[in-house]
């Protein structure tokens, strides 16, 4: 029954089922073409890396010329479309299965296992979600690349939903972050402003073994590769070699508005300054979880230059804090919506506007504004933050 003065949810459930069931939709579209027309996506670096290792070529997954003759066997791609494998080894440990199917029926099953995990973590953080979990605008542009947007954020979030529980269990998924490192550069100072020493050993040893299970599976040769093709992605980063509008940072909006790269990335680094001083101070206070980790969400979707949109899926924790506190649903469903254009720039790569920064600004903003009205408090953010208090108006 709809019910807003006890369901928080309840003015997004109608619309939010609706997105769930046409992302659904959007999503067996997209695999029933890649059945019958396979073309290059995001996860044939995945899917040809996972091959060239089973053949007993691991290292040369990292040289993005015998990969891409491997891709192009089968699968269409542009004439300027190039599509390397940039994860550590233990990530291509990870993949390894895959390359014993077909690359569409690889792609489907990796799209349909990782949607899984993510599901499950944000049921973990957020019982009451429903299908909300599901009408995230990022969740089309994961299912359409199949890029592993769907694992990274059920790691960010599952972490997030043990930490009070199982603090050292929730340790080993941070620690799991290793392979896409971006995402994980704001946990420690999180986990040290609360001194959680027991996910910070769990975050270290999974991080190690993590790392030193890709060289012991491939052997070092394999881990040198891997460093060698690195300053190919940073290229990406510092360059924006494969355009501005796909790419998330303050840096990337910065240099796609006409800045030179010196005061785009001090304005990245002044911005990155603001997010982490307020998660140092979320995390010092008896906010609720929920509310620590709308915040350390929104700040890492601003930490790094090399952010793409699919990673801003973790922004759906912040959506559903601000939900909560009663946020007024013109505003959030604005917001919710704004991934819409944002995907569609990419048609529009000469647009002199990035959008993908302003989401998790402005969702940083919501909280900061609305934690120091409900407080009262005159510094970035409260320090006494106790969740019976914190009830927006």
């Amino acid at each position: 029954m709809f019910d807003p003065n006890t369901d928080p949810f309840a003015y997004y459930r109608i619309i939010g089922g609706a997105l769930a069931l046409l992302i659904v939709f959007l999503g067996a579209v997209e695999a029933w073409r890649m059945w019958t027309h396979p073309a290059c996506r995001d996860f044939i670096a995945f899917w040809g890396a996972a091959k060239l290792a089973i053949g007993g070529s691991p290292a040369l997954a990292y040289d993005p010329a015998v990969l891409h003759k491997l891709q192009t066997s089968v699968a269409s791609f542009g004439p300027h479309e190039s599509m390397p494998f940039p994860y550590m080894p233990a990530f291509l440990l990870l993949v390894l299965p895959f390359g014993l199917l077909s690359y569409p029926a690889a792609m489907t099953v990796w799209i349909c296992l990782t949607l899984v995990a993510y599901l499950v973590a944000v049921k973990r953080l957020v019982p009451d979600a429903g299908l909300l979990a599901l009408a995230f605008p990022p969740i089309v542009v994961n299912i359409v690349v199949g890029q592993n947007g769907f694992l990274t954020a059920a790691l960010f979030i599952g972490a997030l939903a043990l930490l009070d529980r199982r603090p050292f269990l929730a340790g080993l998924l941070i620690g799991c972050l290793i392979f896409k490192p971006q995402l994980g550069l704001l946990f420690p100072l999180a986990l040290l402003a609360e001194r959680r020493w027991r996910a910070i050993a769990g975050a270290a040893l999974s991080s190690i073994g993590v790392t030193l299970s890709g060289v012991l599976a491939f052997g070092p040769q394999t881990f040198l590769a891997w460093i060698r093709e690195l300053p190919l992605f940073a290229s990406i980063a510092r360059d924006g070699t494969v355009g501005w509008v796909k790419l998330t940072s303050i840096y990337a909006a910065g240099r796609q508005a006409g800045l030179d790269a010196g005061p785009a990335f001090g304005l990245h680094v002044v911005v990155l300054c603001v997010a982490a001083a307020v998660v140092w101070r979320v995390w010092r206070s008896e906010s609720d979880r929920l509310a620590k980790a709308a915040v350390l969400a929104c700040a890492t979707s601003l930490s790094s230059t090399y952010l793409f949109l699919y990673d801003q899926l973790i922004l759906i924790v912040p959506f559903f804090w601000l939900a909560r506190q009663r946020t007024h649903p013109a505003i959030l469903g604005a917001l919710w919506c704004l991934p819409i254009i944002s995907i569609a720039q990419n048609a529009a790569p000469r647009s002199p506007v990035n959008l993908n920064p302003i989401v998790p600004v402005l969702l940083l903003a919501l909280i900061v504004w609305k934690m120091r009205r409900d407080k009262g408090v005159p510094a970035v953010i409260a320090t006494d933050t106790s969740p019976a208090t914190l009830q927006a108006a």
